[in-house]
């Protein structure tokens, strides 16, 4: 399965979103976050490739339309980011968002440290992150933050 970088300004791509937001009972509305961007940034400054900071929204599509999406914001600076899934309210749903957006931070974007936010009551991504090599680092607010080093990734590449 391949993760794309959402565009914003895309008016198909914020479609295929909403449709994604109304199966899933999203919770949280990745459609008024684009459509904020899109009234408060120019499509210059949100693709300018000298800023230090950056948010995007990554997703997984099956034949298109959207499986699964989250938040990424990072700083290219210290190469660290945050990855925030979706909270969608099928808890039981396996998803393998998370582990594909982490790939593509480390490899795609250079980044050394990965933290995940995942909504406290859903365990079964909390294991499935934990047993691939997630470090749960507890409680922050309502969520459980995890961190995957680029450093543990080479090393149990290795070890295969």
């Amino acid at each position: 399965m391949s993760i794309y970088s959402l565009d914003p300004y895309n008016d198909e791509q914020l479609e295929r979103i909403i449709t994604f937001e109304e199966e899933n009972n999203c919770l949280d509305k990745p459609s008024l976050y684009i459509k904020k961007i899109r009234e408060t940034i120019s499509k210059e400054e949100y693709y300018d490739p000298n800023k230090n900071e950056f948010d995007e929204i990554l997703f997984t599509e099956k034949n298109n339309k959207i499986t699964d999406c989250c938040y990424i914001h990072g700083e290219k600076d210290i190469k660290q980011c945050k990855i925030t899934p979706i909270n969608i309210s099928n808890k039981s749903k396996k998803r393998n968002l998370p582990e594909l957006a982490t790939d593509y931070a480390l490899d795609k974007l250079g980044m050394i440290e990965v933290f995940i936010n995942v909504d406290y009551s859903d365990n079964n991504m909390i294991m499935y992150l934990e047993s691939k090599g997630y470090e749960n680092l507890g409680e922050v607010g309502k969520d459980i933050l995890l961190l995957k080093e680029k450093e543990e990734k080479e090393n149990s590449q290795r070890m295969i």
